[in-house]
């Protein structure tokens, strides 16, 4: 059962010091960029396993710190709360966006690092005072089959299958860590559920699909979506942070429609097989680099359509965007990143 999200009220939440995990992904990127825009943003602290990424060089060193690494042991993460900077007044938001969902070579020690980074982080958040927390899931998540809704809540069936992708269990494990800690008196915990993100460089399940060589579908299906942004996304998780709420939410783009009317806006052709030659077709494909792409990670996802019902979301947040805060910021140029949760998130 879905929690109920907390009604906002008319106020904002002042996220003025705010740990960002995973700032490699470009996400993060286009998430900092953004927040960076809001004078009462303080500081933000990014952290990441890898080098910085050169589109985070040119902030504000005032403003913007940049700290490697890793999230596995305790430890560490309870270090990111102890920097000089934070001393006196110390981080009161951390949005988690730290999770690979890389399904080339995903094993035990990438089920460990995902969920006892989830785990770590939260409860650190709790002992350490912040405010809020949020934590960007998938859509990946969710059940797609023939008998599927047209839209998809918060409260639909999830893929529990134990045959799934081990990267999708491990987003829901780390889910549920989230989900019960929901009724902390004093932190406000949240899980977003994008659909999936679209546009140039985006390490998306859906836009590595889109930027095959060339995409491949089967013959007779043409699922529904409702696909999203990096500025759209980088947008509502920066109304997470502003405005007061909690629980579970799908965020999503402004219209649905079949996959090959996305794939024709950008003038893109795919190549139609029949179902049961779809995923050796992708195989092949990818020895040959032609995409990099994996069908067999949400294999129904090509059959079946899944769009998002994020109406909770726009009654919550949307509809009370302070608009002089929230206002589109083109995201830089980033370096290529490790695949998110949605093989698939950006």
């Amino acid at each position: 059962m879905t929690e109920a999200p907390s009604k906002p009220a008319s106020g904002r939440v002042r996220a003025r010091r705010i740990l960002i995990t995973g700032a490699q992904r470009k996400i993060a990127v286009a998430l900092i960029a953004q927040l960076l825009t809001d004078p009462e943003v303080e500081k933000i602290l990014a952290v990441s396993e890898r080098p910085c990424p050169p589109s985070l060089l040119g902030h504000d060193p005032k403003r913007f710190i940049f700290h490697r690494a890793g999230l596995a042991r305790r430890r560490q993460v309870d270090n990111l709360f102890l920097f000089e900077e934070f001393r006196e007044r110390p981080l009161d938001t951390v949005v988690h966006l730290a999770f690979s969902g890389n399904p080339k070579g995903y094993d035990a020690s990438r089920h460990e690092y995902n969920v006892n980074a989830t785990r770590h982080l939260l409860d650190a958040s709790l002992r350490h005072g912040v405010r809020k927390y949020v934590f960007l899931s998938s859509d990946a998540v969710y059940a797609v089959g023939p008998r599927g809704d047209y839209k998809v809540g918060e409260d639909a069936e999830l893929n529990l299958d134990p045959k799934g992708p081990a990267a999708v269990r491990d987003i829901i494990d780390a889910e549920f860590l989230c989900r019960a800690k929901m009724d902390h008196p004093t932190c406000e915990v949240m899980v977003l559920r994008p659909a999936g993100v679209i546009g140039g460089g985006v390490m998306s399940g859906l836009n590595l699909l889109f930027e095959s060589h060339p995409p491949v579908l089967p013959i007779g299906f043409d699922p529904m979506i409702n696909p999203t942004s990096l500025e759209r996304l980088a947008r509502d998780i920066q109304l997470a942070l502003i405005l007061p709420g909690k629980g579970l939410y799908n965020v999503a783009g402004p219209s649905a429609g079949p996959l090959t009317r996305f794939l024709e806006a950008r003038g893109v052709t795919p190549l139609r097989v029949p179902g049961p030659l779809l995923r050796g077709t992708n195989r092949l494909q990818r020895i040959v680099g032609q995409t990099r792409y994996h069908a067999e990670y949400q294999p129904k996802r090509l059959f079946y359509s899944l769009v998002l019902d994020d109406g909770r979301f726009e009654a919550a947040f949307r509809a009370h965007a302070p608009v002089s805060k929230v206002q589109a910021k083109p995201a830089p140029a980033s370096d290529p990143e490790d695949l998110g949760p949605e093989q698939g998130s950006a």
